[in-house]
C-alpha cells in the first residue's frame, strides 16, 4: 500500500514537472503561396517547430541556405517541419525558385 501511494507521488511530480516544457513547445507556421513565403522572416524562441505548407499549386522546398535542412520537394497541400534548438538567423530558399526567400530568427 505505501509503495502504491509513493508511485502515485511520484509519477504525479514527475508530470507536474514535465509540464511546463509541455506548455512551451510551440510552433509557427508560414504557408508557401503566391511564389513566396508568408511570412518570409519569422522570430521564435529555442525549441520551437516551424512548419511550412505549401499552398501553392505547384512543388516547392524549403532549404536551408548552410545546410541544417532540406524538406525536399514539397507537392501541393504537403508540409515540412524542423525544430530550432539553438539561436541565430538561419536564412532558407525554394530550390527550386532560388528568388523565393526567407528566415527563421532564433532568440
Amino acid at each position: 500500500m505505501q509503495f502504491a501511494r509513493s508511485l502515485r507521488r511520484f509519477t504525479l511530480l514527475l508530470l507536474l514537472a514535465c509540464l511546463p516544457a509541455l506548455a512551451c513547445a510551440a510552433k509557427v507556421l508560414v504557408a508557401i503561396k503566391g511564389m513566396d513565403f508568408h511570412p518570409s522572416t519569422v522570430t521564435v524562441a529555442p525549441g520551437t517547430t516551424v512548419v511550412w505548407t505549401n499552398d501553392d499549386s505547384f512543388a516547392h522546398s524549403t532549404t536551408s541556405d548552410t545546410k541544417v535542412w532540406d524538406s525536399g520537394l514539397l507537392d501541393p497541400g504537403k508540409s515540412y517541419s524542423h525544430t530550432f534548438d539553438k539561436t541565430g538567423t538561419y536564412p532558407y530558399h525554394c530550390a527550386i525558385h532560388s528568388f523565393m526567400t526567407g528566415s527563421v530568427v532564433v532568440k
